[in-house]
């Protein structure tokens, strides 16, 4: 493997899961927003001779994933009012980072809780079904259910309150 080649690969394993999640932010649907961070990195691999020249990589990706997510956006829906733009679309450059570097810190940390926990929570909170709806699909008993969420939001606020506060608050 040639020194671009692991640099590339480098780049890519520390930034492509931040990048679909600061990516779905604007597509609203993970494989879109998958589409568009493989594409962003493919753009970098054509223009890997000129690597050295670029100051900030990771500023380089985040700017490109959000300018090529607004392109999609507005090549799909060409009459979109501002007001109906994610609002990640007008936050600064610094803030977009910030905030993508939070969403991975707190998925590192759901992706941490005991494999039960995880599914439970996250069929609460990411799919936005009831305890009662996780209760029968899981065979789990509610008070169960409501045992898990408690003792993830729990670990997950011990852990780190600024991300747990960003997102649940």
């Amino acid at each position: 493997m040639t020194r671009l080649e692991k640099q590339f690969s480098n780049y890519f394993h520390a930034h492509y899961r931040p990048l679909c999640l600061h990516a779905l932010h604007f597509m609203g649907n993970v494989e879109e927003a998958e589409d568009v961070v493989q594409d962003t990195f493919v753009s970098l691999w054509d223009k890997r001779e000129r690597l050295e020249s670029i100051k900030s990589v990771k500023a380089y990706l985040y700017t490109a994933v959000r300018n090529n997510c607004l392109t999609r956006l507005r090549d799909a829906k060409p009459t979109t009012p501002l007001d109906q733009l994610p609002s990640e679309a007008l936050l600064s450059e610094e803030e977009q980072v910030e905030r993508a570097e939070m969403e991975a810190r707190i998925w590192k940390m759901i992706d941490e809780l005991p494999e039960r926990r995880r599914e439970v929570f996250l069929m609460a909170k990411r799919d936005g079904m009831s305890y009662k709806e996780i209760a029968k699909e899981t065979g789990l008993t509610v008070k169960t259910v409501e045992n898990h969420v408690f003792r993830a939001m729990r670990s997950l606020r011990s852990k780190d309150m600024n991300a747990f506060l960003f997102f649940f608050a």
